[in-house]
């Protein structure tokens, strides 16, 4: 008894101990996404297999601050629980394990419920996320290739080139985007040029246009975009030989391709709550019981 006892407690310690640490780090994390988005993101891309253009697009979004505010509060709470969790092990304090208890047990209810509303709600932020998405593509993509001296190439624009490039589509929601000049206007306004071609001459910015190979783009030689092209006027009126598929639907389903570890972190983190609810209800009993034998 004796030895379960202390064992139990020592896991216990132990896994809120972890707990505070992981509450620092998604509270830093929150705190950073709030702070700079698109530093976090690519960050995010750097040590993994997504492409940082694809992140990027999502930089600024009103969900990704709703992320960052989620975030923030999931860390605070974590580490107030999980320090008053630590406390509670040292005390031994049943009333305190009690309450220790229900807290730990109105977190996972409530992380259940987020993660149900999340996917409940896919389709109304998932909506939004492609409206602000839409506001900052307008707002600052001019193009590259063709448009302006390699010199001149904006990084904004750039990433998004080298998204259209690598994943075939064109414009955020489809080849339409560069029709209308309130969902491309800084293309319209300073970018819409082709070599000596400019202004209504221009259907596209290069980037929608089919390739023979990418890979001139993929090594930074972007001077040899032309001997690539499939049709040398494909981004003249009318365009020919480009990309039909909309930006926003190739998104998610890159998105997809690193599910595994979204799920499996969370699953991670609910399994080892649960273990502390489980470790913590054990202990509950067994200081009553001891409780009971010393008043008895």
């Amino acid at each position: 008894m004796s030895f379960c006892f202390s064992f139990s407690k020592l896991i216990l310690f132990v896994l809120n101990f972890l707990f505070v640490l992981i509450g620092l780090i998604i509270f830093a994390a929150g705190v950073w996404t709030a702070a700079d988005s698109t530093s976090i993101l690519e960050t995010i891309a750097f040590f993994s297999k997504t492409q940082s253009t694809v992140l990027r697009l999502y930089a600024n979004t009103e969900f990704i601050y709703i992320c960052a505010w989620v975030l923030i509060a999931i860390g605070a709470l974590v580490f107030i629980l999980s320090f008053v969790g630590c406390w509670v092990v040292v005390s031994e304090n049943r009333i305190l394990l009690i309450v220790y208890t229900s807290l730990m047990c109105l977190v996972v209810l409530f992380e259940v419920v987020a993660v149900i509303l999340l996917f409940a709600l896919k389709s109304t932020w998932q909506a939004g996320v492609t409206d602000k998405m839409s506001k900052i593509f307008s707002e600052n993509y001019v193009g590259t290739m063709g448009a302006f001296e390699i010199s001149e190439f904006d990084p904004f624009s750039l990433a998004a080139d080298s998204f259209m490039i690598q994943f075939s589509c064109c414009g955020i929601n489809g080849p339409d985007d560069f029709k209308a000049v309130n969902s491309s206007e800084q293309w319209h306004l300073k970018g819409r040029r082709f070599l000596t071609f400019k202004d209504d001459q221009v259907a596209l910015p290069t980037a929608c246009c089919k390739f023979t190979k990418t890979t001139f783009f993929e090594n930074q030689k972007y001077g040899e975009f032309e001997q690539w092209m499939t049709n040398n006027r494909c981004p003249l009126e009318p365009a020919a030989d480009f990309h039909q598929d909309a930006c926003k639907d190739v998104i998610p389903v890159e998105l997809e391709k690193q599910k595994l570890p979204l799920i499996l972190a969370p699953v991670i983190f609910l399994v080892l709550e649960l273990t502390c609810i489980g470790i913590a209800i054990g202990l509950t009993i067994v200081i009553k019981r001891l409780d009971d034998e010393l008043y008895y």
